[in-house]
């Protein structure tokens, strides 16, 4: 197999980068043993600053990886037992199904495979503590036998935390860092939000110009729990609580030597198995198929989710790879073990699949492959999701039937709602217009027909245009308020009931 070309392969990048209306990206390439590349291209702020090694960036799920690996090395160290049910380690573990509970192991919690859907807005800005979201999971529905089928669910990677934490007696974060980040020497590698902006050199986060667009750039927040707690007093720090979903802050140097830390299966740059070898090739084999995707065939096939990690057949060969995205980020991390090749890239803009196309240009030059057309392909693919995702929610209301109106003068749709384990929907009215207010966001309301309305922005990645649509009682008074608040298979409309009557 031939050098990755980077002179080529930059080049590209840049190119790509104004097509895209991306300001940049950080990049890291292993090969052989040796770091190949660890800096950047484009801009880490959209006006002068580059993109370097050093640069901090948001890497979201692809932190799942580090999760798996923790949990892999307190398995090493005897403190827990990863074939064991959750529940012994944590007496007050609930889930919605006794059966559930009783038997589900952190392997079945790291590969979703728990029969947990994502129920991701019961978490998502909701401003629950780590501790309320693992309370409220007795109330969240499961819609799937378990170790029946794959379903990726951020809650899964909140249970594997409270672990860490059950076995080790410190907070999450804490364990991270002393049982992984710095014996690995990951010395610009954190697990607060407040970090990234404490070091100069971080990217700034961006958006197009409107929501599920391929176009503009414009800035946007960092995404911050509620619930998180900054400190200058480290003991009082209070992270994320979903942070072992998706907290890891780091940089291309950091990341590249995680690639090579993964490719030596566990051992760090000085030669010490870090985490036993059966159990790292255990976070490498697949644990449940995860079903093929026709617009990355035929290149990609066969894949299937591991431990933190997806797992597929590229053109051949074994790689492991995992996605990340947070508001203002998208991140790909992956590696072909036999290639001895490893590639990180995260780009400083939401949703954007450029990431997919970096990397799979990047292996098809190192094998001499025909030209995959990955950034044409992913170009078209990207625009085709964003349009499913908005017609999606948008078709559980159907086009506005004409010449309709509420049933119910727009003051008594005005209330508090709740669902066990959400938090609660606020629907206010004023001068004759209904807001909505749930985890944060507070887009206004305009009628679509009969007890239907739209939101006139979004609910965090929900786009505008979501439908929500009341209820009411034998009395005629309203009672419920029902909206889709995700897109897998199974999940039903959340009912909301009103409070106070």
């Amino acid at each position: 197999m031939g050098k990755v070309n980077l002179e080529k392969i930059t080049a590209k990048i840049e190119e790509q980068l104004k097509r895209w209306d991306v300001p940049g990206l950080s990049l890291a390439v292993v090969q052989d043993g040796e770091t190949a590349f660890a800096g950047g291209v484009g801009l880490r702020d959209n006006e002068s600053l580059p993109f370097t090694g050093d640069t901090l960036v948001q890497i979201g799920s692809c932190s799942k990886a580090f999760t798996a690996t923790l949990i892999a090395r307190l398995a090493t160290d005897g403190l827990l037992d990863m074939d064991r049910p959750v529940a012994d380690y944590i007496p007050d573990f609930r889930l919605s199904e006794d059966y559930a509970t009783l038997h589900l192991t952190i392997r079945d919690f790291l590969s979703h495979r728990s029969g947990l859907p994502r129920h991701e807005y019961a978490w998502y800005g909701s401003g629950y503590s780590r501790e309320q979201l693992m309370y409220n999971l007795r109330f969240l529905q499961m819609n799937q036998p378990i170790r029946y089928t794959y379903q990726y669910s951020n809650f899964n990677y909140v249970i594997a935390g409270a672990l860490v934490e059950a076995v080790t007696g410190l907070k999450f974060e804490e364990a991270m860092l002393k049982y992984l980040i710095e014996p690995l020497g990951l010395a610009h590698t954190y697990v607060y939000l407040d970090q990234v902006e404490a070091e100069e050199d971080h990217a700034l986060p961006f958006d197009h110009a409107q929501e599920y667009t391929m176009t503009g750039i414009r800035r946007v927040d960092y995404y911050e729990s509620p619930a998180e707690y900054r400190s200058e007093n480290a003991a009082e720090r209070v992270g994320d609580p979903t942070g072992p979903a998706g907290c890891i802050v780091s940089c291309a140097k950091d990341m590249a030597a995680w690639l090579a830390f993964n490719l030596a299966k566990g051992k760090t740059k000085d030669g010490v198995q870090l985490v036993r070898p059966d159990l790292m090739e255990l976070i490498f084999t697949p644990h449940i198929t995860t079903g093929d995707d026709p617009f990355l065939g035929p290149e990609r096939t066969m894949n299937s989710y591991a431990l933190g990690w997806s797992v597929m057949n590229y053109r051949g060969h074994k790689m492991l790879e995992h996605g990340g995205s947070l508001p203002g980020f998208i991140t790909s991390t992956s590696f072909i073990p036999d290639l001895e090749l490893g590639i990180f890239v995260c780009a400083n803009m939401n949703v954007s699949l450029i990431t997919e196309a970096v990397f799979g240009d990047i292996i098809d030059d190192v094998l001499g492959a025909e030209d995959g057309r990955w950034y044409d392909r992913m170009y078209e693919y990207n625009d085709a999701m964003f349009k499913g995702v908005v017609d999606f929610f948008r078709s559980f209301g159907g086009e506005p039937l004409p010449d309709t109106k509420p049933s119910h003068p727009l003051a008594d749709y005005a209330g508090e709602y709740r669902a066990p384990g959400y938090n609660r929907f606020l629907i206010t009215e004023k001068d004759g217009q209904l807001t909505a207010d749930f985890n944060t966001w507070k887009p206004a309301l305009k009628h679509h027909h009969y007890e239907s309305f739209a939101t006139c922005g979004a609910i965090g990645e929900l786009p505008a245009g979501l439908i929500l649509t009341f209820g009411t009682d034998g009395t005629g008074r309203v009672r419920t308020l029902t909206v889709m608040l995700g897109r897998e298979a199974g999940l039903h409309p959340i009912v909301f009931e009103k409070q106070g009557e």
